[in-house]
């Protein structure tokens, strides 16, 4: 059985969620046709495995565990959207102090799992936090505006101590996900 999956850094801090939720409070008020992703499930992707057959998790899991690699401090800010602002899908919060180390786990996880063929990206990896995907042009322009009056917010700042390789089971009512394991850093 294949098994949707993918690398990530969770957020679990009580205060980065509460601000993330007001900002999608804010993005709400403009009534566009968003989808926003639930507290539970706010992350910073690292690598999109996709669908993995269930007997190969375990070697996967073995030579995540293989990485060495430093605790960092991640300062969580900014506010943007992919592709561009003029073409919505998807908002999303940015990293500025961490991003670098980010960059460097995702490029040691794609060494690391360079054996099981999972294809590289071709674009430069950004780290980012999706928080909501629109899904129509509804109230585009409100949408744009509260955007660049929120771009350089500050959220706050998080200690990144592990990363997660985490199951998706997409449902009606969004994706629900779940922990199949958990890399510690070091230090």
């Amino acid at each position: 059985m294949a098994i949707r999956s993918f690398i990530a850094i969770d957020i679990e801090e009580d205060a980065i969620i509460q601000k993330i939720r007001e900002i999608q409070e804010s993005l709400a008020a403009v009534n566009a046709d968003i989808k926003f992703v639930e507290p539970q499930n706010l992350h910073y992707t690292l690598k999109f495995l996709g669908d993995v057959d269930e007997g190969v998790i375990g070697d996967i899991t073995a030579e995540l565990k293989k990485i060495k690699f430093p605790k960092f401090k991640m300062k969580i800010e900014k506010i943007g959207a992919f592709p561009t602002i003029a073409r919505i899908r998807v908002i999303w919060v940015g990293a500025s102090t961490g991003a670098e180390n980010m960059i460097e786990l995702n490029r040691e996880i794609e060494d690391y799992l360079e054996k099981f063929r999972f294809k590289r990206e071709n674009r430069k990896f950004t780290p980012h936090l999706t928080i909501g995907r629109v899904r129509s042009g509804k109230h585009k322009d409100r949408l744009v505006s509260v955007i660049q009056n929120l771009k350089d917010i500050e959220i706050g700042e998080i200690k990144v101590t592990c990363f997660k390789l985490k199951k998706s089971t997409l449902t009606p009512k969004g994706p629900i996900y779940e922990t199949l394991a958990t890399f510690y850093l070091e230090g």
